[in-house]
């Protein structure tokens, strides 16, 4: 855990956001107070540890320059780092977490809030902990209103739903529907009790061409 990056005196973070000539957004300054130092972990995967982390003790010690992305009219802030994913994590000012492609200057948003980033991780942790097996590709979604006709007797999770994310499950498979970090776009990731359940529920859908066969990921 960051130690150095938990800070609990809220009047501090915005007296340290206000000489840097920054507002104070309400979404920051409640990261930093309840987030900043966390270690998310998924039992088994040490290489999907996300690092929570936006000020230090330090940065604010020294008086360290802030260097927030600014595009359009909002502010994005560097909120941590993932131990193997090469994405670039930044938090809005309303406090939506995203991806920012320091090339192209933008903001992909992958989640509406931090507290439904940390429900995904605890899924994951929860199948991880339950020998699930994680089927390795990642399929981009061509047909969504058909996906959610095939799905409609899946139950919802919707306490880690958003915009940008849906989980569901039925008695043998649990699917997250989620936002691409790289693209605009959905995907679907299955989980099951075994390679070949969940194989031949992917087979359904590229059969029905809700999901392309060619455009997939597969994660290590």
């Amino acid at each position: 855990m960051g130690g150095d990056y938990i800070i609990a005196d809220r009047k501090l973070i915005i007296d340290y956001l206000e000489q840097k000539s920054i507002p104070a957004f309400d979404a920051i300054v409640d990261f930093q107070l309840t987030y900043s130092g966390l270690d998310l972990e998924i039992n088994g995967a040490p290489g999907k540890t996300f690092e929570c982390r936006l000020f230090s003790k330090q940065d604010i010690a020294i008086g360290r320059s802030i260097e927030p992305m600014i595009i359009g009219d909002k502010f994005y802030f560097d909120c941590g780092d993932h131990a193997t994913a090469p994405f670039w994590f930044v938090i809005s000012e309303e406090g939506k977490i995203g991806i920012y492609d320091h090339i192209d200057e933008t903001v992909n948003i992958i989640f509406s809030s931090f507290d439904k980033f940390i429900e995904t991780y605890a899924f994951k942790d929860f199948l991880n902990c339950c020998n699930r097996f994680e089927h390795p590709y990642y399929y981009s979604i061509s047909d969504r209103p058909g996906f959610g006709a095939c799905t409609q007797h899946f139950f919802r999770h919707y306490t880690a739903n958003d915009a940008y994310n849906i989980w569901l499950s039925d008695n043998k498979l649990v699917i997250h529907m989620g936002t691409w970090y790289h693209k605009q776009g959905f995907y679907i990731h299955v989980y099951g009790e075994d390679k070949t359940q969940c194989e031949l529920f992917i087979q359904s859908l590229e059969r029905d061409k809700i999901i392309s066969s060619v455009e997939n990921y597969k994660h290590e």
